[in-house]
């Protein structure tokens, strides 16, 4: 199910790998950093984000964009962990999330100031990691489990030209992917990312 998803995301931009090849002056890249809230039924953290987004220009307005983000770790649970010999060790638990990203994007000719504005909306297929620790008891990691979902993803953005080539991006996205944070089942993890980037248009 995890391969398919990601071949999902990435069969547009396979399939039309030979278009894009014959006009790459349509392509553009964005790098970008921000913060990432992850929000689950009993916690809700948030931890630095980076991510890289691919377009390429179908119009002067729309575009496709194929991205990677890494929504940085998040605190699951912090307590206590007792052996059956009664000892007593301090115990956490952390989320780790990655995801790869498929979305259409809408943004303005430049209204005024060298400002744009638009949105976009997609699919990402996202990988989570949960790691349980208790840092003093053996050799600290007591297990580790992964899951992976496919969410809707939308988002705005603003742009600022800093030339012809080169804007200043400003991005708020949003997506809610189920992963089973626990052995009884499965919870939304509401994401909610902020991030400032640079893009570069070929």
């Amino acid at each position: 199910m995890k391969s398919l998803g990601t071949l999902l995301i990435a069969l547009p931009f396979i399939t039309l790998s030979p278009l894009v090849a014959a006009h790459a002056d349509a392509l553009d890249l964005t790098v970008d950093i921000g913060s990432a809230k992850q929000k689950g039924d009993r916690f809700s953290d948030s931890d630095t984000s980076v991510g890289l987004t691919l377009g390429y220009e179908l119009t002067s307005n729309w575009s496709l964009n194929l991205s990677y983000t890494d929504f940085g770790e998040a605190q699951m649970t912090s307590g206590i962990l007792v052996t059956g010999d009664g000892e007593v060790f301090d115990f956490h638990s952390f989320i780790e999330t990655k995801g790869l990203g498929l979305s259409v994007q809408y943004l303005t000719n430049t209204l005024w100031g060298g400002w744009a504005f638009g949105g976009r909306f997609g699919l990402m297929h996202v990988d989570s990691k949960m790691n349980y620790f208790a840092p003093d008891y053996q050799d600290g990691l007591l297990s580790a489990t992964k899951d992976s979902d496919t969410a809707l993803t939308a988002g705005l953005l603003a742009s600022y030209s800093l030339t012809t080539q080169m804007n200043l991006i400003f991005s708020a996205d949003y997506m809610a992917p189920d992963a089973q944070t626990t052995g009884i089942g499965t919870e939304d993890i509401k994401t909610t990312r902020f991030a400032v980037g640079l893009n570069y248009h070929f």
